[in-house]
């Protein structure tokens, strides 16, 4: 439930101090213009303390809990303006910063004074009120402006929100239809009321966690918060990460390298579906074949996934997928969509020309066939972001413009397993160690045990001789843990990846290109995070709170703040280790 607290330093937990709490949509209807709750759930007119604040401690307003908001004006809340308020529950609305209070059965509509709806202590909708909206998973209508806590606010509403639990035959997620309602909160222009669909997306973010992934869809191509117009889009959850900003940071550090043809973008807002506030959520384009996105011919490109999960042995019914040739890597044909047996085997003969000019490490076929310079700054990304979904791998993402151009690494995705994740679900703790363990190795990359062709890597994927492929080559344990007479310390990524390091002229290439980069990337990441803190403070403290961790970490649960400050002290301190390590390589 929704309590009050005494405490003024957090009255910006779900409204934004300051005189411009609410970015309202001329569309959005002013509860003044509302008519006034009936006599027989007429308004009491008690009033709060100014310093008193809404401090959120669950997701859903019960039915015999006063809901107290603070100000010191107070008069009478509409019922019209409840937006599925149960039926004993009690609402009082905050002070001068509209918002809007949610949870999984009712939104609480503010306005511009404190207003408290009737009952012998506060609120409550009678029973039989014919205002009354539907349970928790049915749609109720909009009427309130949305809260303003300095980032955008989406509001979704559905028919029932159970439909989001819908599969189809081979589980995956089915769309259902909603409508979608955008306040850009001065950042960005407003969205009036739009048809869509929404689904949920991802795969471990969907299946293991409770604060969910979406997945949305314009009837038309809609543009929303300063992008280009797009049906589709997606709602990034980012639930596990303490930061929220793993994935932002990532994209940012790859959009400054500016070798990569298409980066996503960052944009933070906070969702409700139905009057359930759902956090905060990293809103961004949907990785496709488009103009303004994935820019590649529409009769002659490809854009592929290097991904476990869509691959052949996850994903066996799919009819887009097979294992490359030489490296046995699970590819995924994202463009063309639904390619015809005889296309996915066109292109899987032209990427395996790829991979066997990099087996060879034959460097002038591999620069006419590959974008190297996306190539390097794609590794590097991968190495300082500690990104172990390059081993799978998953959500590697490569394109060819046309049948007649170049492979070119991007767009980058998927950044939450990396930065030392502990993989302990249980902490969900991140930077866990202050040694580095590195994607690409200690040493050349190339002398890495997993560097070989498919043909031999045995049952571990380890390579079973040291002549295909690279230097690799099981020797046994090294003395620090590592395999083989170099003893190893590094993943198991494939080597496609890891063989061009046995070309000098591509080593040099690489250190050349650190070198060049290394100091100014780091300093606009920093800086990045460094403003994305500031903007979104509030809506991280909204999030803590409706989705708890345990309190192992900082022994106070999820705690954003002091997260961030892990993460630029461990980004920091990686950059100026891995500036060493490649002088070994």
């Amino acid at each position: 439930m929704f309590v009050l607290t005494a405490t003024l330093a957090t009255a910006c937990l779900f409204s934004a101090c300051g005189n411009s709490a609410v970015g309202a949509s001329e569309d959005l209807v002013s509860p003044s213009s509302m008519p006034v709750a009936p006599s027989s759930s007429a308004a009491s007119t008690t009033s709060l303390s100014s310093d008193a604040v809404i401090t959120p401690t669950s997701s859903a307003v019960p039915g015999s809990s006063a809901t107290t908001v603070p100000n010191s004006s107070a008069a009478t809340i509409p019922i019209s303006s409840a937006a599925a308020v149960p039926n004993s529950s009690a609402a009082v609305v905050p002070n001068s910063s509209a918002v809007v209070i949610t949870s999984s059965n009712a939104a609480v509509v503010t306005s511009s004074s404190a207003e408290i709806a009737p009952s012998s202590s506060a609120a409550a909708v009678p029973a039989s009120s014919s205002n009354i909206a539907p349970a928790s998973s049915a749609a109720t209508t909009p009427t309130s402006p949305m809260p303003n806590n300095g980032i955008p606010y989406i509001r979704i509403t559905m028919a029932d929100t159970s439909a989001l639990a819908l599969v189809d035959a081979d589980s995956s997620p089915v769309f259902s239809d909603c409508m979608i309602e955008v306040a850009g909160n001065g950042k960005y222009s407003d969205l009036a009321t739009r048809a869509a669909q929404i689904r949920l997306r991802g795969n471990s973010t969907r299946l293991w966690y409770d604060k969910k992934p979406y997945r949305i869809k314009f009837n038309v191509k809609t543009e929303v918060l300063g992008l280009p117009a797009n049906r589709d889009w997606v709602l990034l959850a980012n639930f596990r990460d303490p930061t929220h900003l793993m994935n932002a940071v990532a994209f940012d550090m790859a959009r400054h390298m500016g070798s990569f043809n298409f980066v996503n973008a960052n944009r933070f807002v906070e969702v409700e579906i139905n009057g359930d506030y759902k956090g905060m959520y990293q809103l961004t384009e949907q990785i496709e074949q488009a103009t303004s996105r994935v820019n590649v011919d529409v009769n002659t490109g490809t854009l592929l996934s290097l991904d476990a999960d869509d691959g052949p042995e996850l994903s066996p019914n799919a009819s887009n997928n097979f294992w490359s040739s030489t490296y046995k890597l699970p590819v995924a044909v994202k463009y063309p969509k639904s390619p015809s047996t005889g296309t996915l085997e066109l292109i899987k003969a032209d990427f395996n020309k790829l991979e066997q000019a990099i087996a060879a490490a034959d460097y002038a076929t591999v620069q006419a066939l590959l974008d190297v310079n996306s190539f390097i700054d794609f590794l590097i990304l991968q190495e300082v972001t500690r990104n172990v979904e390059l081993e799978a791998p998953r959500s590697m993402y490569l394109h060819k413009a046309s049948d007649q151009g170049k492979y070119v690494f991007g767009p980058v995705w998927d950044f939450d397993g990396g930065f030392n994740y502990s993989w302990d679900e249980d902490t969900k703790q991140y930077f866990k160690s202050t040694s580095y363990t590195w994607i690409l190795g200690n040493a050349n990359p190339s002398t890495s045990p997993y560097n070989c062709t498919a043909e031999s890597r045995n049952d571990w994927g380890l390579c079973s001789t040291s002549s295909s492929g690279g230097n690799g080559g099981f020797g046994g344990w090294g003395s620090n843990g590592g395999f083989g007479g170099n003893s190893w310390e590094g993943s198991g990524a494939s080597g496609f990846f890891t063989n061009l390091f046995s070309n000098a002229e591509f080593l040099n290439a690489f250190k050349t290109r650190w070198s060049a980069l290394a100091q100014g990337l780091l300093e606009s990441a920093l800086k990045s995070i460094d403003t994305y803190a500031t903007e979104c403070s509030a809506a991280m403290a909204n999030d803590s709170v409706r989705w708890p961790w345990p309190n192992e970490k900082h022994n106070t649960g999820k705690n954003p703040s002091a997260a961030i400050v892990d993460l630029k002290n461990w980004l920091t301190q990686r950059f100026n280790a891995y500036s060493q390590v490649i002088e070994s390589y």
